[in-house]
């Protein structure tokens, strides 16, 4: 049962330009009551919960794969609208949410429908939501405000970094995330596997270089990469990859998504493939 209020402002320092590192940091330091919370009989805390769609004035629109929710304490939510990553105080008690104002992020998100969508979910959310669990295992939320739109949630494991076929599907530069060019989706691709060593799809080329993973951070080693001629959109795809496969880099995995980043902010967002 769950209520989710303001009862007092915290002072967060804007991560637009941190390395994903550094945003794990800031968002591990002042977490509060980190016992369990739970909404009508379903935990909360501990859990990834995923975005699956917004309904507004009766029309469903479908989250990108990168939005999520976490309720990091009864004090406190965070989570991602869909490009930008957001932190809330909160107050959890009964069975509604209410966050307070979010601090955000200040990507430049090129593709105009998860702008859309980013827009639509931060006014849901900052709107009072009356909360019901449902599903097997209660692996359901639904989130509804007092006009009858609704925020939809689904409890999801984080995917393993190990095993996982990763597929490329943004490009960060800087504060800029954007989708790949048309031409270049699901051709670049990555896979760690289990003797420390990563093997990818660039764009054209295909490589592998050794990849040790400690502390948020993988340091891959030297690439040995085919010498395929690659230009275009799957050439600009492989350039970036280049620049992320060398030296140490932060990763971060939120349900389905992997990004790894470099410490100027450059750098790729993955998705797990089906099967």
């Amino acid at each position: 049962m769950l209520t989710l209020r303001t009862t007092r402002k915290r002072a967060l320092i804007s991560t637009a330009a941190l390395p994903l590192a550094a945003l794990a940091t800031v968002t591990a330091c002042g977490d509060e009551k980190a016992g369990s919370t739970s909404a009508g009989g379903a935990p909360l805390t501990g859990v990834h919960w995923s975005v699956q769609n917004v309904t507004v004035d009766g029309k469903a629109t479908k989250a990108p794969g990168s939005a999520y929710l976490e309720f990091v304490s009864d004090e406190r939510v965070r989570g991602n609208y869909g490009c930008n990553r957001f932190d809330a105080a909160a107050e959890v008690t009964g069975d509604s949410v209410d966050l307070g104002k979010a601090e955000r992020t200040m990507m430049l998100c090129e593709d105009k429908g998860v702008r859309a969508f980013e827009d639509t979910l931060a006014r849901a959310l900052a709107d009072k939501n009356t909360v019901k669990a449902a599903g097997d295992g209660n692996d359901r939320l639904t989130l509804t405000r007092a006009n009858g739109d609704t925020v939809t949630l689904a409890k999801q494991r984080d995917a393993t970094l190990v095993g996982t076929k990763w597929t490329v599907t943004s490009l960060n530069t800087g504060a800029t995330t954007r989708s790949l060019p048309k031409a270049a989706e699901g051709r670049a691709r990555l896979v760690f596997d289990k003797d420390g060593h990563a093997s990818a799809r660039l764009g054209c080329n295909s490589a592998r270089t050794k990849a040790t993973v400690k502390d948020g951070h993988i340091t891959f080693g030297p690439l040995s990469t085919t010498r395929m001629g690659c230009i275009g959109a799957a050439g600009e795809v492989e350039q970036a990859m280049l620049k992320v496969l060398k030296n140490k880099v932060g990763y971060d995995i939120q349900g389905d998504s992997l990004t790894l980043k470099k410490p100027d902010g450059s750098g790729i967002g993955l998705t797990a493939a089906d099967g």
